[in-house]
């Protein structure tokens, strides 16, 4: 009887445990919150949009990121949205730079000097990269109810910032609206 009922949780288990499938991420459909559909359109109008000015206007110099902020009532994972578009500019050869890592390449140089690395590994002092550019960014948006609908204008807005004179070189953005039927509403 134990091994019946061993069997059969065992079976349960793994009946409930394979009920996940994947989709195509092309194919993805709306959803209340945000989700896929917005993630995707973003990074994809974003980096084309900020790959072709580097490309024809900058030419030269770094770009690093700083966080995007999230001004809506929504959960966005920012760092998701900064990765994609990032992930995309970096294989259209924009050159990057992460200025977060320097003290840790510092330190590490400085270790090189002990005479404890060996010359063929040992990091060189004053390669560094500075940025030339910032890009920051901003996710906002209104939220209406008008007969049972929530209706949400949504917009995603980046900025590319010079360092040199604080001006604002480049900027895009990219909007949602979103119409969704609210249970219950008016009740």
């Amino acid at each position: 009887m134990r091994l019946l009922f061993f069997f059969i949780f065992i079976s349960f288990l793994f009946v409930s445990c394979s009920s996940v499938s994947y989709q195509q991420i092309d194919k993805a459909k709306p959803t209340k919150q945000w989700g896929v559909l917005e993630v995707k359109e973003t990074a994809r109008s974003m980096s084309h949009s900020l790959s072709n000015y580097y490309k024809s206007d900058l030419k030269t110099g770094y770009l690093e990121w700083k966080a995007i902020q999230n001004s809506t009532s929504e959960h966005i994972d920012t760092k998701l949205i900064s990765n994609e578009i990032l992930n995309q500019l970096t294989k259209d050869k924009v050159p990057f730079v992460d200025t977060s890592i320097r003290e840790e390449a510092s330190v590490e140089m400085a270790f090189g000097k002990t005479g404890m690395v060996s010359s063929d590994s040992r990091l060189v002092v004053g390669r560094f990269k500075s940025p030339s550019h910032k890009i920051k960014g901003e996710i906002n948006e209104v939220v209406n109810f008008e007969s049972g609908s929530r209706i949400q204008y949504i917009t995603v807005t980046l900025f590319l910032v010079s360092m040199e004179t604080n001006q604002i070189v480049w900027s895009e953005q990219t909007n949602f609206l979103k119409t969704s039927k609210v249970e219950g509403y008016g009740l």
